[in-house]
């Protein structure tokens, strides 16, 4: 999706430079960041006014794998002071939604689906009246070092891999995933278009203002 994005705001870039340079000099990588930066941006703002397409921003994962890490994750002198249980990473989501941002967690074939903490309430669960063994996860929003989040599983039956559908900070993190392939990864909306039109008009902008032409002296010398 983001190449896809980038493809036509460097198509309008040059289109719109006709005249004025037939190189604009763009960087894709700074393009591709540029357009993350612009998405996040537009869903805040849009957050705001409570108009986020939450159906057209969505993906899942289906395939994310489940291994055992402590809670501390920084173990002194090679001691972890916390037992490991079931854990996985995830990409990144759009925390500005709050809880908004994640449609479901659990079992990949749906069956299952997981509560979601995302502050340490969670610890509370065992003295509820209701739902005290009912499953939950309990996702730390900090990213580590894989620039992920870690997500710890509790009260859950057996497994292997996990599914989630969120809508993600950066698609691009779930380009690993082999079950999320580049080309599969579509979902646009208004929001799309918008990136589009904003990125491409502050390029233009830039681009004019670097290649304009110097004005002629007219002043008179007394």
């Amino acid at each position: 999706m983001v190449e896809k994005l980038a493809s036509a705001v460097y198509n309008n870039v040059v289109a719109g430079l006709v005249g004025i340079t037939s190189n604009p000099t763009i960087s894709l990588d700074q393009l591709y960041d540029d357009i993350i930066d612009e998405r996040l941006q537009i869903i805040k703002e849009y957050s705001a006014k409570n108009l986020v397409p939450i159906k057209d921003l969505i993906m899942s994962v289906n395939c994310i794998d489940i291994d055992c890490k402590s809670l501390d994750k920084c173990p002194c002198n090679g001691k972890t002071y916390s037992p490991a249980i079931a854990h996985f990473e995830m990409p990144q989501i759009v925390n500005d939604l709050a809880l908004d941002a994640i449609e479901f967690i659990g079992s990949i074939d749906r069956s299952v689906q997981f509560r979601v903490y995302t502050n340490t309430s969670f610890t509370y669960q065992q003295y509820a009246r209701r739902g005290a063994t009912s499953p939950f996860v309990y996702i730390e929003t900090t990213p580590n070092d894989n620039n992920m989040y870690d997500v710890w599983v509790y009260n859950a039956p057996l497994l292997k891999k996990i599914s989630i559908i969120a809508i993600f900070k950066d698609p691009r993190q779930l380009d690993q995933y082999d079950c999320c392939k580049g080309d599969d990864i579509e979902n646009y909306s208004f929001i799309s278009t918008e990136i589009k039109k904003r990125l491409t008009e502050k390029y233009l902008r830039y681009f004019r203002q670097m290649y304009q032409s110097p004005s002629p002296n007219n002043q008179v010398a007394k």
